[in-house]
């Protein structure tokens, strides 16, 4: 009874009360549907799309939902974030597998999106709310629009719907502004730019708990309608159309559903979990001549924005290469980045998965000869090493077994130095990272004397390592893995961009 209850306050408090309607078909075939064994999960993921701008509580409760409705059918489940009008037509095209939800389509979008097949069972009920910042304004139903002819009335072109319905209950003497997303249209209305804003409640809740608009003044004057909005699927997953609706509908009977709206509600108010990574990586000083991002800007930006994602807070601790594994290895830190995946540390590590790829080059002195094809070519000259890194297998056993000569510094800082000082010859490093290092601690006349060989040691994946001295940290990698999923696909462009950097 008493989760019945919190379930109704936070149902009216951010997206309204959730209705279940009948889905078709017998007992029997519903408990056919619902029982499929969860170790049979081996098909491709279904992956939906998933409105970008929809509030952290429903993107969660989403998630939830329909993993657990789909494992229920043998599936495994994930989504991308999009606007709503690029959705469809991905979804349509077969390039997403469906929709997470959308409101009914009229006939004349149905026409232009036909490969979308609605699931008969709503998965989410918004209310569509009128905000201003006039306390005099007051609407209850869409015709209460027509008593605000001189004030300017703006919505979201996201959706068809609501431009449809504010048009069809205007007057033609009002004006309307059609606004190309939510932020933008609330950032009129606190400019006074329009006097009213039309949109779907739970995103603009999560919209105005932004510190941009805490403190404009902007009040809910009422609610208009209440919008059912339904999963689709594209056609190549028609079969699944029935059996989804039988699975939503039995979540709803179990309050399963409502279960998970209060989960995410949870999550997503409560503090994010704080985590500390220590890394061998130079945090850059000064900036590069073309104001490009620097190596480690780029990994951090990722790792904090994954883990972001998935609420928690990243904070980093530099040492020196060796100092940052030992102090992951031992569980002083949570984990640290960025490491090769190797046999020997996973025993003590929990691996990413990977998200960069890079070369590691052999950096020199342009005033010095230096080349090579196979490591058989080196014998004649000295490599500064990093104390406890490992580069490439046959190039550490060379090293190892003195058919390389070497000198140990800390870090890459120190190779360097001894470069230009002529005790070494060359040393492998990151491409990016390597120069990085050269531009913080050379002026800029001693960083020209410095070039890498072309032809790279190797090129390979790197990962984010958690200590396996933390229990927690299974856990852990595994949200940051979902995290970076996320990531990649609502902000696939930067991120290829920044795994591909490396020439």
């Amino acid at each position: 009874m008493a989760i019945k209850k919190a379930v109704v306050v936070v149902w009216i408090t951010l997206v309204s009360s959730l209705f279940a309607l009948a889905a078709r078909g017998s007992a029997a075939q519903e408990n056919a549907v619902l029982h499929a064994p969860l170790e049979r999960i081996d098909r491709k993921p279904v992956v939906f799309a998933m409105n970008n701008l929809g509030s952290d509580i429903y993107k969660r409760a989403m998630e939830l939902i329909y993993k657990e409705a789909f494992s229920r059918l043998g599936y495994t489940f994930a989504y991308n974030l999009y606007p709503l009008k690029r959705s469809l037509g991905e979804s349509n095209a077969g390039r997403i597998d469906g929709e997470c939800a959308r409101g009914w389509l009229p006939p004349a979008v149905q026409k232009k999106y036909p490969n979308l097949i609605q699931v008969r069972e709503p998965i989410w009920e918004s209310r569509i709310c009128v905000y201003s910042m006039n306390p005099d304004i007051r609407v209850n139903e869409w015709q209460d629009l027509k008593k605000y002819e001189n004030i300017v009335i703006g919505f979201s072109k996201d959706g068809v719907y609501l431009e449809r319905m504010i048009r069809q209950y205007g007057s033609n003497s009002q004006t309307f502004y059609g606004a190309s997303n939510s932020t933008q249209g609330l950032r009129m209305l606190a400019s006074k730019r329009i006097g009213i804003f039309l949109g779907v409640e739970d995103a603009i809740g999560s919209i105005l708990n932004e510190a941009e608009f805490r403190q404009k003044n902007i009040y809910n004057a009422g609610s208009v309608d209440t919008l059912l909005l339904y999963p689709y699927l594209n056609k190549k997953y028609a079969h699944l159309a029935e059996p989804l609706a039988s699975v939503l509908k039995q979540m709803k009977k179990e309050q399963i559903i409502d279960q998970y709206i209060l989960r995410a509600q949870e999550e997503v108010f409560a503090p994010a979990r704080k985590i500390t990574i220590s890394t061998g990586l130079m945090p850059p000083q000064k900036p590069s001549p073309d104001l490009t991002p620097s190596f480690f800007n780029k990994v951090a930006e990722v790792v904090t924005r994954a883990f972001a994602l998935e609420n928690y807070q990243v904070s980093f601790i530099f040492r020196s290469r060796l100092s940052a594994f030992n102090m992951a290895k031992e569980g002083l830190v949570d984990g640290t980045m960025l490491w090769r995946k190797t046999k020997s540390r996973n025993s003590h590590f929990y691996f990413s998965k990977p998200f960069i790829t890079a070369e590691i080059v052999f950096f020199h002195l342009k005033s010095k000869s230096f080349d090579w094809q196979q490591l058989d070519d080196l014998s004649s000259y000295r490599a500064g090493i990093v104390a406890g890194m490992q580069y490439e297998d046959l190039f550490d056993a060379a090293i190892f077994s003195g058919q390389l000569l070497s000198l140990t510094a800390k870090d890459e800082t120190g190779n360097f130095k001894k470069l230009l000082s002529g005790e070494i010859d060359y040393t492998p490093v990151i491409l990016e990272s390597g120069y990085d290092t050269i531009r913080e601690i050379f002026p800029q006349k001693t960083a020209a004397l410095f070039t890498h060989h072309q032809k790279p040691l190797i090129r390979q994946n790197f990962y984010l390592l958690l200590s396996k001295q933390i229990k927690e940290n299974q856990k852990v990698i595994t949200d940051f893995n979902q995290g970076l999923y996320h990531l990649e696909k609502m902000d696939a462009t930067d991120v290829k961009q920044f795994q591909q950097s490396a020439p």
